[in-house]
């Protein structure tokens, strides 16, 4: 999406001219160790280097990887793991697949976010691209216009439209209206779909938007007066979408309903376990209750419920009051901790809160006669923190 200033930006280099050229043999200008690694530039190179919110291009020289590639000043240098002799011809590959995935969806990211400058007057504040193309623009998108967005981005693909480059100096890029983050000095290369963006861009793009394929928006958010979205499209979102359809085809077997259908399904299968998990802790909290009928009470119980929700663990303590408990405490597991409920009419359970959270690694609060909150501290743990801060021995009760 940025462009490079003055002299560090040559569109004259080989893989701008030669956007399609997957292999070529080249020469070895020079090659300089730098730590562990040696930079290499080549006279000519197919390998594009970072830049723009596009990553650099993964292939080999000869046999070696290379692991990164980087404009420096008005040359472009290639890392390698081990050294290659200057005035040699090597034999350069592009990860044609990656490079392509790039093309695709970085002029799909464009076409996007064109669409969006047009129809809701929104800048593409950020952009980058790794699993997906992720853009940020400066207001909120709602989900019907992300929706409309995405329509017409496909539209534009379903055209075949030629995807245009254009290099302008000074003087002559004020002839074009186009989008740019920023005030670009010297040479600016202007990339447009007709109809649809124009934009200052250094990256590398298909040249129809029919080769993209399709786009597909993955998933978006809005917050603080922004909007994030993610996109995915070409061969990523073939993918993308044949995994999505294998989940779903999976979950339709699972579920007994056809395809397009298990929205429905899962709603129905949300309201029968709602239902049942009501109807069983009706069933816990009776049985519960009736359990504490039948315990031999004393001054000091630690209940273990199989239930945890707070106004549960109120009714077995204030149970286990009525029947002349000093201090109770109720406790329910859930997936990190227990939650809890302490009751007592003798003990001012406020000025103990603190205490007995530290020592039960919780927190929580309340007033004199009940505080409630969550700990990680083991029953036996709990049951000690209790008689040392009150002197009343504790009873355990399942």
């Amino acid at each position: 999406m940025q462009a490079w200033k003055g002299s560090k930006m040559d569109f004259q280099d080989y893989f701008y001219k030669h956007p399609y050229t997957k292999e070529l043999d080249t020469e070895v200008i020079s090659c300089i160790q730098n730590g562990d690694h040696y930079d290499v530039v080549l006279k000519n190179t197919i390998f594009y280097p970072e830049g723009g919110g596009q990553p650099s291009d993964q292939g080999f020289i000869q046999e070696l990887e290379v692991f990164d590639v980087q404009r420096k000043e008005d040359v472009v240098v290639h890392t390698v793991a081990q050294p290659l002799q200057p005035g040699s011809v090597v034999h350069i590959k592009i990860d044609w697949e990656y490079r392509f995935d790039m093309m695709q969806n970085h002029t799909a990211e464009h076409i996007f976010s064109g669409v969006v400058h047009q129809r809701y007057h929104l800048d593409n504040v950020g952009f980058h691209m790794s699993e997906y193309a992720c853009c940020d623009f400066n207001g909120e998108l709602s989900p019907q216009q992300i929706r409309t967005v995405e329509k017409s981005v496909n539209q534009a693909i379903w055209q075949n439209l030629p995807v245009k480059e254009m290099e302008c100096n000074q003087d002559e890029v004020g002839q074009y209206t186009y989008r740019s983050k920023k005030e670009i000095e010297g040479m600016t290369r202007i990339v447009s779909v007709d109809g649809y963006d124009s934009c200052a861009c250094c990256g590398m793009h298909v040249l129809s938007t029919g080769e993209i394929g399709i786009c597909k928006v993955v998933d978006y958010e809005v917050s603080n007066n922004h909007t994030r979205v993610w996109l995915v499209s070409g061969r990523k979102a073939f993918v993308y979408l044949s995994n999505l359809q294998q989940q779903n085809q999976a979950l339709s077997h699972l579920l007994s309903a056809p395809p397009l259908q298990i929205e429905s399904a899962v709603e129905q299968l949300i309201q029968k376990r709602d239902h049942w998990k009501q109807e069983y802790e009706m069933l816990a909290k009776s049985t519960t209750m009736a359990q504490i009928e039948q315990i031999e009470m004393t001054d000091g119980i630690l209940f273990l419920s199989i239930l945890e929700q707070p106004d549960i663990l109120r009714a077995i303590c204030n149970a286990c009051i009525r029947k002349g408990a000093k201090i109770v405490i109720a406790i329910g597991v859930n997936d990190t901790a227990y939650n809890y409920v302490m009751m007592s009419k003798e003990i001012n359970l406020k000025e103990i809160a603190n205490s007995f959270n530290e020592l039960v690694y919780g927190k929580g609060g309340g007033n004199e006669q009940m505080i409630q909150g969550s700990c990680q501290g083991m029953p036996e743990e709990i049951v000690d923190a209790i008689e040392q801060l009150t002197q009343i021995t504790m009873t355990i009760q399942p």
